[in-house]
């Protein structure tokens, strides 16, 4: 048991090291673009910029902690914000489709190429090849993650899976401060498709674990958010009302049931089920949102006035 723990470990400081080389190198490639941004952008303009630098940085958690640090120099009005957590959000679940495509030898091949290419002497070239080599990286501890499945027996498995302690509350509170303590729901998602890959931990458990992730990646962008601004800070706040509130709409059990019957009825493949998961659940969510746009961002400034 000693040794499972230690090595569950490992590959999630291999998973981190592997997101903090892709990190690195998109926002090398990016950082100079995103400081031409202009704070007059509409709300549209948000949600396809939360998407695709949740893509680049492979983590809500990270996109969201650097639109508040934008906001402590630059003024974005309060529904691009908005918006654009809403689309981090959605981002993140499309990150998590990379591991689905997981293979050992594309796995071999970004490691090698991405290597050789780090060694280029261009900046632009060294930030690609981290990429690439990261991308690399998490496959290695994904594989990882699944190896460790052989290690424990099925029947501990199920008996974990079937625990009668295993209700809503504890599995969205597990969800959460697990999060809170590795800082990424990346991690976290990954590693539950990885241990799901026989369908043995029930899809409906996962879902729940979910919803406590989410919430639980509003810590980090608290932090990031302390002593900033004020428009800086009331981001970081409608982040964790998003999630919050969004937990609390979602939490019933109809709720969920419904949610895992249609991703099981798009995909018989545990971990495309994980995926589906979380892209219903985020899209739902979001179009949720953005109908009551105007209403939240009132709630907002009379909850957080300045």
């Amino acid at each position: 048991m000693y040794t499972a723990v230690m090595m569950l470990f490992l590959f999630i400081a291999i998973f981190l090291f592997g997101i903090a080389l892709m990190r690195y190198g998109f926002k090398g490639l990016t950082y100079r673009h995103l400081e031409k941004l202009k704070p007059d952008l509409s709300p549209i303009n948000g949600f396809i910029f939360g998407i695709v630098l949740t893509l680049l940085l492979q983590s809500s958690s990270a996109s969201i902690a650097l639109l508040v640090t934008f906001l402590a120099t630059i003024k974005m009005s309060l529904p691009f914000a908005v918006c654009y957590i809403i689309g981090a959000n959605i981002g993140t679940t499309l990150t998590t489709q990379i591991f689905v495509w997981n293979e050992t030898h594309l796995m071999f091949l970004f490691l090698i190429v991405g290597f050789i290419v780090m060694f280029v002497p261009r900046a632009r070239a060294i930030l690609l090849g981290a990429i690439v080599f990261g991308l690399g990286v998490i496959f290695s501890a994904l594989n990882g993650f699944e190896s460790m499945i052989h290690m424990i027996p099925t029947e501990r498995i199920e008996a974990i899976a079937n625990s009668p302690h295993n209700t809503p509350f504890s599995l969205a509170t597990f969800g959460m401060i697990l999060t809170m303590l590795i800082q990424s729901s990346t991690v976290v998602t990954g590693t539950l498709m990885s241990f799901s890959h026989e369908g043995t931990i029930p899809l409906i458990q996962i879902y729940y674990v979910l919803l406590g992730a989410n919430i639980g990646t509003c810590f980090t962008v608290f932090l990031v958010s302390i002593k900033q601004p004020y428009h800086a800070r009331i981001t970081a706040y409608a982040h964790i009302w998003i999630n919050v509130l969004a937990g609390i709409i979602a939490f019933p059990l109809v709720v969920g049931e419904s949610i895992v019957q249609i991703s099981q009825w798009l995909s018989i493949d545990p971990e495309q089920q994980i995926v589906w998961v979380a892209v219903i659940y985020n899209t739902l969510i979001g179009l949720l949102f953005v109908i009551f746009l105007k209403p939240f961002i009132k709630f907002l400034h009379f909850v957080h006035r300045k």
